[in-house]
């Protein structure tokens, strides 16, 4: 922080008891805006309760992005988690995601070696580093899917909402 002369603070910020004050306000609106949402009981013009199904979507996208992050450092694997449940092929996968990215990562490895002056004992091999990049490459297109979904569903939810009319309550 910048020292500031006192003639030119005074008035500017607030006391440690009105600060005090004003984080326990906050804590407050956003504990009770919670709970109205979670509860739906919202008195907010109703906007709480209508925008909840969209709320919890957003809350679920971000439990599943923290978990696939988790996931990527955590797990070692050498193919891809769609292989390994068995929603492609292994032929599949490697048709039409290592095979294309192949002369990249060879490209990119050949650089960072150049960069880095050679191997030493502790460097990886060309293999462990595309295994780590398409592991990657697989966990960013994964969220990106996820959150244009995400996305294109709020869109048309917001169209549905404009173009016809549902009953709030019944």
């Amino acid at each position: 922080s910048h020292f500031v002369n006192r003639k030119l603070s005074y008035g500017m910020s607030k006391s440690p008891e009105g600060f005090l004050g004003a984080q326990q306000r906050w804590v407050e609106g956003a504990i009770t805006l919670c709970l109205q949402w979670v509860t739906q009981n919202a008195d907010a013009h109703g906007q709480a309760k209508k925008n909840g199904p969209l709320l919890w979507c957003v809350i679920f996208a971000f439990i599943g992005f923290v978990y696939a992050l988790i996931r990527l450092v955590t797990m070692e694997y050498t193919s891809s988690v769609l292989v390994s449940a068995g929603a492609i092929k292994e032929t599949t996968y490697n048709d039409w995601v290592r095979k294309p990215l192949a002369p990249v990562i060879e490209w990119i490895f050949d650089t960072l070696m150049t960069i880095r002056g050679g191997h030493s004992p502790n460097s990886y091999t060309y293999e462990v580093y595309e295994d780590m990049t398409l592991q990657f490459l697989i966990w960013l297109g994964t969220c990106v899917g996820c959150f244009t979904m995400l996305w294109v569903f709020t869109t048309m939810c917001k169209c549905c909402r404009r173009w016809l009319t549902f009953p709030n309550e019944m």
